[in-house]
């Protein structure tokens, strides 16, 4: 309850931007299932539309604030007399298409709503727990958000996906929030939402709402990914991710149901699947290779599906033997061993559970089964295939890195829970015991049990591995600019960054608040290892070359050893002392 009511204290204290989340994520569900009735019928149903619609609502918001951004709206925009208008207009005619959920749907249907109210009520409660966005990565994305909204997007063109960043600047825009706000309440809200997105892939295929119920519960609380990646401010990656199943999604129905339809619509499904997929792209650039991923594995899956029985059996034991050798070797690699925490650590009971369940998946639904095994090999595959020069300004790449294949493990692993409990119930349903079981109480029985677990297990609040901005930082950050001369050279702390298979140095990442100067209040900083010894020489000296005249230690982190500075107070000189935060002045040069 205690995170429940820190959640709605959230909405309340910040209702505009809520508010304005909210109607934009109903908007958007209402024109994607509007827009697939449209083009398909009555060949779906439902509780199969307003699914997909909740899958699909970040697509026609992403364009919304495209649109929005490209044509300078975030400079006039002085009210929200502007965007309600846009919403009704959007609303209204929306109104008319009435999607009423037929009598066996209804409790799906309940389920899904509650299941969205409470999640974003718990998810809300990370917010509470936290003075900025998590991570150095979210000072890059406040950065580039102020530069959209300044309409300086060249200046942040070298960041090869910007989804995010235009949707935050157009919500905050809208909303008259400041921007780390809507960083944080709009990421949250995508995951809150995103489970909702596996829902449709298993029920279309298995027939079974209880399935699809089960593979939503497993994405949104089986393993700490996808949402433990708001801790280390993957906000692009989280918005690619909350748009992949949707477009997965498409592209089943357009090999599932694309043929029963017209010419016109058929190519109306492609078109709409184009779409997404480069909304996706823009979004988070790798998930363009996930779909190529994907695509493969289907293709694969089909083939797979044709062959003899022998050879067909032998094929699935060589996919299972690589993918067991990827597991051994990753696990071997000190950087990349972390890929598995989630899964291995503390969700290996629910992992242990989908393995388990998976020979009842394999059973019933062979070709979608297979074509999870064969995804998760390539996936694990893809973070040992170098691509070099290919994106501007970035130097050694792999197809996929660890941190990103880590958030993604958690969908395949949602759909083959799925399918094996939709696989389980058939079983039993066959079984001789079949007739003195009621399956609903079989499958509701596992729902609790593994909700129950799940849950109560479950972090909600924000991680201390990555929390780097404390309240005397924001102290700070303003008496920094209130005090300190405008052309001032701050050094700050920062520690080198590594994810990648070969273990070589990629940079350095922020180690403290002081990572936050820049983007915040505009002063220069020059980052500096934060295990710097400043008590050496040579230390002093690089300082005084670089023109660094302040040095910031942040109040958590990985942040300067201030004992060294105070060890020296003929060098360094204390200006703002505070129990968790310092600035001192590099006096030693003069």
């Amino acid at each position: 309850m205690n995170l429940l009511s820190n959640g709605l204290s959230i909405l309340v204290d910040h209702w505009q931007l809520a508010v304005s989340i909210l109607a934009l994520l109903y908007a958007g569900q209402r024109l994607v299932s509007v827009t697939l009735r449209a083009i398909l019928g009555d060949s779906l149903t439902t509780i199969e539309y307003v699914s997909l619609g909740l899958a699909g609502w970040l697509a026609p918001v992403s364009l919304l604030s495209l649109l929005w951004m490209s044509v300078g709206m975030q400079q006039i925009q002085q009210s929200w007399i502007p965007f309600w208008l846009l919403i009704v207009i959007i609303i209204l005619p929306l109104s008319r298409f009435k999607m009423r959920p037929k009598p066996d749907s209804t409790p799906t249907f309940v389920f899904l709503i509650l299941f969205i109210i409470s999640a974003i009520l718990l998810r809300l409660a990370f917010v509470s727990g936290t003075v900025f966005p998590l991570y150095f990565d979210s000072a890059t994305h406040y950065d580039l958000i102020k530069n959209v909204l300044g309409n300086r997007i060249w200046s942040a063109s070298t960041y090869y996906h910007l989804g995010f960043h235009f949707l935050a600047g157009f919500v905050t825009s809208t909303a008259q929030a400041n921007i780390t706000s809507g960083m944080l309440i709009l990421g949250q809200v995508v995951l809150a939402v995103l489970p909702v997105s596996v829902f449709f892939l298993v029920r279309h295929e298995t027939q079974s709402k209880a399935a699809g119920i089960f593979a939503v519960i497993l994405s949104a609380y089986g393993w700490y990914m996808p949402a433990h990646a708001v801790n280390w401010g993957k906000y692009p990656a989280l918005m690619g991710l909350g748009l992949l199943p949707f477009g997965l999604s498409l592209m089943y129905l357009i090999h599932r149901r694309g043929r029963e339809t017209s010419p016109s619509k058929r190519a109306s499904l492609y078109a709409l699947s184009g779409v997404v997929i480069l909304l996706s792209g823009f979004a988070h650039s790798r998930t363009l290779v996930v779909y190529a991923i994907v695509i493969l594995a289907w293709f694969t899956g089909m083939w797979w599906q044709k062959l003899p029985k022998v050879p067909r059996v032998l094929m699935f034991l060589i996919v299972a033997a690589a993918l067991t050798t990827e597991v051994v070797f990753i696990r071997q690699q000190e950087i990349l061993a972390r890929l598995f925490d989630p899964y291995l650590n503390v969700g290996l009971p629910i992992t242990i559970l989908v393995l388990l369940l998976s020979v009842f998946a394999l059973k019933a639904h062979p070709g979608s089964t297979f074509v999870c095994f064969i995804s998760i090999c390539l996936l694990l595959g893809s973070v040992f295939i170098p691509v070099t020069g290919l994106v501007p300004g970035y130097g050694d790449l792999t197809l996929l890195d660890r941190p990103f294949v880590e958030m993604l493990l958690f969908l395949p692993l949602a759909w083959l829970g799925g399918f094996g409990l939709a696989g389980m119930e058939n079983y039993l349903r066959n079984s001789r015991f079949g007739s003195h079981l009621r399956m609903e109480y079989v499958s509701l029985f596992v729902l609790a049990l593994v909700t129950i677990y799940s849950v109560a297990r479950y972090d909600f609040r924000p991680s201390d591995c990555c929390a780097i901005v404390g309240k005397d930082d924001v102290v700070a950050m303003d008496w920094i600019d209130g005090q300190l001369p405008v052309d001032a050279r701050i050094g700050i702390a920062v520690t080198e960054m590594k994810v990648m298979a070969s273990d070589s140095f990629e940079g350095y990442s922020g180690g403290d608040a002081g990572i936050w100067i820049t983007p915040l209040i505009g002063r220069k900083t020059s980052p500096l290892p934060y295990v710097s010894d400043f008590g050496q020489q040579n230390i002093l000296d690089s300082l005084c070359r670089s023109d660094i005249r302040y040095l910031y230690v942040g109040e958590t982190g990985q942040r300067f050893d201030d004992s060294q500075l105070n060890a020296n107070p003929a060098w360094y000189k204390p200006l703002l002392f505070m129990p968790g935060t310092k600035v001192y002045e590099v006096i030693g040069c003069e």
